[in-house]
C-alpha cells in the first residue's frame, strides 16, 4: 500500500512547526524562515489538516498540543537531517541544536562544552535550563534533541548514556543558622527557612525528609524560591534560607560570604545521564562527544 502524497507532511510544514515553537510566535518564525507570516499560517493549517489534529495552541507564546508534541519530536529529527543535506554547491546549512540542561551543570562543568561549541561555525545552539529531574520531559515533548536527566532509562527512539554524579552540599549562612539552633548547637530544620531553585527542585526536600525521619519529627518550614543561579546564591548568602549547592560551584566561588556546611547533613549525589534522539546527526554526535568528555573530566564516576 502506498501513501497519497497529500497524507504526508511537507518539509516546509515541519520547519514551520519547529520555528513557531523555537522562536515563540508566528511572526518570529516567519522572520527566521524568511517567509511571510501568512505563509507560516498556511503551512501550519495545512499540516494540521494533514495530521487531522490541532497541533498548536494559539497562545502567547504558542505551545504545542499533546498531538503537536508528538509531531514536533519527529519534525525536529527530520529538519535536523535535512540541514545536513545541503547541496555541495551551496553554503552548508547550520544545524540547530536545542538541548535542555540543568542550571548547575551549565554554570560549572558544561562550560567546557560551551567553549568547544563556540568553535562550531555550522551549529546554532539553543540551550534551555531544565531541572535534571524533568529534563527528559523536554525531549519527550519534542522541544529538544538532547537533555541531561537524572533518569537512567531512555524513552522509545532515544539513547541514554550514563555520565556521572554531581555532588551537592547543604549550606546555610552563619547569621541564619544562629537564629535556628537546636539545644545541642545544630541547625533546627523544623523552623529554619529553606530556599529552592524552582518547583521541580527536590534536592532540599529530599534532605529535609531524610532529616525528619532520622530525628522522628515533622517539619513544614517556610520555603522560598529563586529560579536563577546567581539570585539563588545571593539568597543563601543573605540568609533567606538554607539550600544545596553543587560542590564544583561552591569551590569556584571567589567569596562564599558566611556560607557554611550544615553539620549532620550528608552530601547529596545526583546521577546524570545524557538522553538524545537515536539518530545519526553529525552535529548532535559532536555535541554528545563533548558532553561525555566534559563529564569524564569533572563528574564523580559511577
Amino acid at each position: 500500500m502506498s501513501l497519497d502524497r497529500r497524507d504526508v507532511p511537507s518539509i516546509p510544514q515541519l520547519e514551520a512547526l519547529v520555528a513557531i515553537i523555537d522562536e515563540g510566535g508566528f511572526d518570529a518564525a516567519a522572520h527566521a524562515l524568511r517567509v511571510s507570516t501568512s505563509a507560516i499560517s498556511q503551512r501550519i493549517r495545512g499540516l494540521e489538516t494533514t495530521m487531522g489534529h490541532v497541533l498548536i495552541v494559539r497562545s502567547t507564546p504558542p505551545r504545542a498540543t499533546a498531538a503537536g508534541e508528538a509531531v514536533l519530536a519527529t519534525a525536529r529529527q527530520v529538519t535536523a537531517l535535512v540541514a545536513t543535506l545541503a547541496p555541495a554547491a551551496e553554503a552548508p546549512a547550520r544545524s540547530l541544536l536545542p538541548v535542555a540542561v540543568g542550571a548547575d551543570a551549565l554554570g560549572t562543568w558544561l562550560t567546557d562544552v560551551i567553549r568547544e561549541s563556540a568553535q562550531w561555525d555550522d551549529v546554532v545552539m539553543r540551550i534551555r535550563v531544565e531541572d535534571q529531574d524533568i529534563g527528559h520531559q523536554a525531549l519527550a515533548r519534542g522541544d529538544v534533541l538532547a537533555a541531561l536527566s537524572s533518569l537512567p532509562t531512555a524513552q522509545t527512539g532515544c539513547t541514554a548514556t550514563p555520565l556521572g554524579r554531581m555532588r551537592y552540599v547543604p549550606v546555610v549562612s552563619e547569621s541564619l543558622a544562629a537564629r535556628h539552633l537546636t539545644d545541642d548547637g545544630g541547625l533546627d530544620l523544623t523552623t529554619c527557612p529553606v530556599l529552592t531553585f524552582g518547583a521541580a527542585d527536590e534536592l532540599q526536600h529530599r534532605v529535609l525528609r531524610a532529616w525528619c525521619e532520622e530525628n522522628g519529627v515533622e517539619a513544614d518550614p517556610p520555603a522560598h524560591m529563586i529560579g536563577e543561579q546567581h539570585g539563588f546564591l545571593t539568597g543563601l548568602r543573605a540568609g533567606l534560607g538554607w539550600g544545596c549547592v553543587h560542590e564544583l560551584l561552591l569551590a569556584d566561588l571567589p567569596d562564599v560570604g558566611d556560607l557554611v556546611r550544615i553539620p549532620g547533613l550528608p552530601r547529596l549525589d545526583v546521577d546524570l545521564h545524557w538522553h538524545r534522539w537515536a539518530m545519526e546527526l553529525p552535529a548532535l554526535d559532536r555535541l554528545s562527544t563533548a558532553v561525555e568528555e566534559a563529564a569524564r573530566e569533572h563528574l564523580i564516576p559511577f
